[in-house]
């Protein structure tokens, strides 16, 4: 059984101190074994933006994965986005650009879906390529079944209708036969800053709205997600703020049934 918190779209310079607390006051009493943050950890991936996300994400105790989100390179500077989009993120922070985190229990991959451009006005779109699918077939084929096997990716795979204009990842149908296949069981992923479950294709797909900071959208506090379980059952909580701390506001059981998941009856 593993714990596993997951935490998106931070954007530091756009930070609550007072959620950040309230955050890092709920994870030590939920004590997880694994923290995703997926993605945005800055607003306009500006020095003390990386300087702060450092901080925080040095204070946490608990072993951590991190991945990228379009936040974190460059908006307004087209030069260094275009020649060196990565040069912050690896001065300031340093982290893997698709880490890997291995236990008893689980195996995390994390994937780099920004691009710094694409065909349409909107770059802030994210995108999988065949490279990044044959690293996560290939790190998948080589573990032990009864491993939960977890992705975690910025841009989203899945979307419920009303945010249907923000598009799901580039790359999506291909990556996802791909991930049924190598019977991948669950997607982290963030950057519409609302929290959903959903079930694709017998892959949970799993979202959480902005941790902390106040870029919020209606009806979408801010939040986080738990995941317990192993590959027989899930559960997911969803904890949002309610103005003084965070709880839970949703609960959810998954159970894995002939290699799909299945909500729980």
């Amino acid at each position: 059984m593993i714990t596993i918190a997951h935490i998106s779209d931070l954007h530091f310079g756009r930070e609550n101190p007072r959620l950040v607390d309230g955050l890092i006051h709920s994870l030590e009493a939920i004590q997880p074994q694994l923290v995703v943050i997926s993605g945005d950890l800055t607003q306009r991936a500006r020095k003390r933006e990386f300087l702060a996300a450092r901080s925080f994400l040095e204070s946490l105790p608990w072993p951590i994965l991190v991945t990228a989100g379009n936040h974190d390179i460059p908006a307004y500077n087209l030069v260094e986005r275009f020649h060196n989009p990565w040069h912050r993120w690896s001065l300031y922070l340093g982290y893997e650009f698709e880490p890997i985190r291995r236990d008893r229990d689980y195996i995390a991959i994390g994937i780099n879906t920004v691009r710094r451009a694409g065909s349409l006005v909107d770059w802030s779109r994210g995108r999988i390529n065949h490279d990044q699918i044959g690293l996560i077939t290939k790190y998948l084929n080589e573990e032990e079944d009864e491993k939960l096997r977890i992705i975690v990716a910025h841009h989203p795979f899945w979307l419920p209708g009303k945010y249907h204009r923000r598009h799901t990842i580039g790359g999506r149908d291909m990556a996802l036969e791909a991930m049924q296949k190598a019977g991948v069981d669950i997607i982290l992923s963030g950057h519409v800053h609302s929290a959903y479950t959903h079930l694709l294709g017998g892959v949970i797909v799993s979202h959480v709205g902005t941790a902390f900071s106040n870029r919020l959208i209606e009806n979408s506090p801010n939040s986080f997600k738990i995941v317990h379980g192993d590959r027989r059952q899930i559960t997911l909580e969803t904890w949002e703020w309610t103005g003084t701390s965070f709880s839970i506001a949703e609960r959810q059981v998954v159970n894995r049934i002939q290699g799909a998941w299945m909500y729980d009856n």
